[in-house]
């Protein structure tokens, strides 16, 4: 298959945008709108892919991200939920930590297995990229992301998807350009 191509903005939004949320994840401690910043990197990144599904004919990467998108947004509406209901909860007379404690572990592997999912679905997003621009890293990195989930449960993830995030930068600023017209 012929290497498929991308325009510059495209490029830019996918790897500066997640340079930026891989930059402010890091600095999230030091950084007081470190928030606000992953939020907006996030959003451009997102619009990276989007463009580089229409640009490469390929509306399977954007059904991809919508559904990784919504399965997101499912799991933080259910840990919010959850949380308010624990935090109901522990202001009871009655309440018994170790109900309180199992309530808690069961609602964050809920969250880890909500995680997992939508992180399958980038990483399908990613092979797909992988397979339009023939450039591996985004199939590698987007599986370190998905293994990196996996164990995150055991922190030596967060490491993995460092990884991954790292090598899905290095695929964006590796994607040939598109020369002429946006």
């Amino acid at each position: 298959m012929e290497t498929a191509k991308i325009s510059k903005q495209t490029k830019h939004l996918g790897g500066w945008g997640l340079l930026v949320l891989v930059g402010a994840s890091l600095l999230g401690s030091v950084i007081p709108l470190a928030c606000i910043i992953s939020l907006a990197s996030t959003i451009v990144t997102l619009i990276g892919y989007f463009r580089a599904s229409d640009e490469l004919g390929e509306p399977e990467i954007k059904r991809n991200i919508i559904k990784a998108i919504l399965v997101v947004i499912i799991g933080v509406v259910i840990l919010i939920i959850s949380s308010v209901i624990i935090t109901v909860e522990i202001g009871k007379e009655d309440a018994y930590f170790e109900d309180i404690a199992s309530s808690s572990i069961v609602v964050m592997l809920v969250f880890w297995i909500i995680l997992l999912v939508a992180n399958w679905f980038w990483y399908k997003a990613n092979v797909l990229l992988s397979l339009r621009t023939n450039i591996n890293l985004f199939k590698t990195g987007g599986l370190l992301i998905f293994v990196g989930t996996i164990l995150g449960i055991i922190l030596i993830g967060i490491l993995i998807s460092m990884v991954g995030s790292i090598l899905l930068i290095i695929a964006w600023f590796s994607v040939p350009e598109r020369t002429g017209t946006v």
